[in-house]
């Protein structure tokens, strides 16, 4: 239940549907753009041609502008209205700000007239209505979410700061939790008087049994230290002997002893690759 029931999501959705609001009137715009190359750009392009560039430049312009202006509009307004507080500033910059939200809500809104035009010269009036009507509120939405996903991802400090001492209070209660059943009665009746040491004590004795349970892995890979080292020291006091019984070099001497550094002594002769016929590999 977690998953779905947290803040996180609930931001993501809030981008989300804003996103798709302003697509939905990016695709209105998409139509009146075809509708205007085809009129604009017939003699450059041709008219199919001029209908699909004046389509998706008019519906890119349109979701980049709406999407400046509504969902990142309010880091805009903290620039222009901290710019407005120098002395370059009167009063100009901010209504500049104000109007740029102005036009593009009615860029989006002639798009959305336009395609209610086209439904009602279709004779379907009731429908156009219904459109208008949906476009309208799903613009108001979308300028009321643009402030609140703005208010969210701004949150001051103080509010991280509380959620995250709640957080750790729930895992210090779910820790203690999962205590109480190795406790001692005497332990019990402590913590249930509010005496905190309880916990403490458990969790130490439960630490040190499972450091007692690593104690015999640990002297154990010791002592195979230690059994490596002495054999490698035993191969080199043999060979060092080979070599003056022998007078050979410390490699003839390996091939001799048939020794792998990397196998030993049993798994060098065992091994195909290093058997030793009359002194040469085969």
């Amino acid at each position: 239940m977690k998953f779905i029931h947290n803040e996180k999501l609930s931001l993501a959705w809030a981008v989300l549907v804003e996103i798709v609001v302003h697509l939905l009137f990016a695709f209105q715009a998409f139509l009146l753009g075809a509708f205007l190359g085809e009129l604009a750009l017939q003699s450059i392009f041709g008219a199919y041609v001029g209908m699909l560039v004046g389509a998706w430049a008019l519906a890119i312009f349109v979701f980049g502008a709406a999407f400046q202006a509504f969902v990142l509009g309010e880091y805009m307004r903290e620039h222009v209205e901290s710019f407005e507080t120098t002395a370059k500033g009167n009063g100009s910059y901010i209504r500049s700000w104000k109007q740029v939200r102005w036009l593009v809500a009615g860029l989006e809104i002639a798009s959305l007239l336009f395609r209610c035009i086209v439904v009602t010269g279709q004779g379907n009036l009731l429908q156009a209505i219904i459109v208008g009507s949906f476009g309208a509120i799903a613009l108001w939405y979308a300028f009321a979410q643009a402030k609140v996903i703005h208010a969210s991802v701004n949150r001051p400090v103080e509010y991280d700061v509380t959620q995250a001492r709640a957080a750790a209070g729930k895992d210090l209660v779910k820790g203690a939790i999962g205590l109480v059943p190795k406790m001692t009665p005497e332990q019990k009746q402590r913590f249930y008087t509010g005496d905190l040491t309880a916990i403490s004590e458990v969790y130490t004795s439960e630490t040190d049994r499972k450091n007692e349970k690593l104690r015999p892995k640990e002297e154990k890979r010791s002592k195979e230290k230690q059994r490596q080292k002495a054999q490698e020291e035993n191969y080199r006091t043999a060979q060092g002997y080979t070599g003056k019984l022998l007078g050979g070099s410390d490699r003839e001497d390996n091939f001799a002893a048939g020794y792998d550094p990397k196998l030993g002594f049993l798994d060098a002769q065992s091994n195909p690759g290093h058997h030793l016929s009359n002194g040469r590999r085969n």
